[in-house]
């Protein structure tokens, strides 16, 4: 079983690598005309498309040796996320809200890694983190595509930045208590002890205060924010750790 998660955290960063690289792929035109993004390797022609292509083969060649020594439910599993994979670019031009299509697509490890271990899909605690993921997605990411607003009106990007607009932030408070919950949830399903309920308390605190004090019409402040959640990344992930034991 632990093989089975030490396989699944690699697959993991590896089909992660390959969504950016897609995403790049499909954006090169857009990141041109785009002043945050024009600097990145295939927009400014440092490396060709052939070369992220290339990249992209080997990304999912490993991710798929590695998804092949899994069980058979996380293979699924697996094999069904690659359609978000690939579309998630080009949601961006046909939905106002892509970064709905981003959290399904970015926290599918959620369910591979509770199915690589178990064997089962459909459990109260993958469920529940998935949602917590999608729900923080949906956060930060909203913020993210903040800091493009601007452009992306030019350019005919559209996101929930947009959408949102003036309503952005409480709207999207309500999705930093989805995620809270949706933690408590997987929390008290996983049997976990009083340092997991903490932590995810602290993160969920975390996120509300960014969330109050960030400047959306800023796009360093949206940036500041984006980064911080690392901090909230690991606050969760020490808590789940210690709080499987204690």
């Amino acid at each position: 079983r632990s093989s089975g998660i030490n396989a699944e955290y690699g697959g993991a960063i590896m089909m992660r690598g390959a969504g950016c690289t897609v995403n790049d792929i499909w954006d090169i035109d857009i990141d041109k005309r785009v002043a945050r993004t024009r600097d990145r390797p295939l927009a400014n022609n440092t490396l060709s498309k052939q070369d992220a292509i290339n990249w992209l083969i080997i990304q999912l060649a490993c991710s798929s040796i590695i998804l092949l020594s899994l069980n058979k439910p996380t293979i699924a599993v697996g094999i069904a996320s690659l359609g978000l994979v690939a579309v998630y670019p080009k949601m961006k031009l046909l939905t106002d809200y892509p970064q709905v299509v981003l959290g399904f697509t970015f926290n599918m490890g959620a369910i591979m890694g509770y199915s690589a271990y178990t064997g089962n899909i459909l459990a109260v605690t993958p469920l529940a983190l998935y949602s917590a993921g999608i729900c923080w997605t949906m956060v930060y990411d909203t913020v993210y595509a903040h800091q493009d607003k601007l452009d992306d009106i030019k350019v005919g990007v559209r996101s929930t930045a947009l959408r949102f607009g003036d309503q952005t932030k409480p709207i999207l408070s309500r999705f930093v208590n989805g995620f809270g919950w949706s933690l408590f949830i997987a929390g008290v399903a996983a049997g976990m002890g009083p340092t997991y309920y903490l932590a995810t308390f602290v993160s969920s605190c975390m996120l509300m205060r960014g969330l109050q004090l960030v400047d959306l019409d800023r796009p360093h402040s949206c940036w500041e924010f984006f980064v911080m959640n690392k901090n909230i990344g690991l606050l969760i992930w020490l808590g789940a750790i210690i709080g499987n034991f204690l």
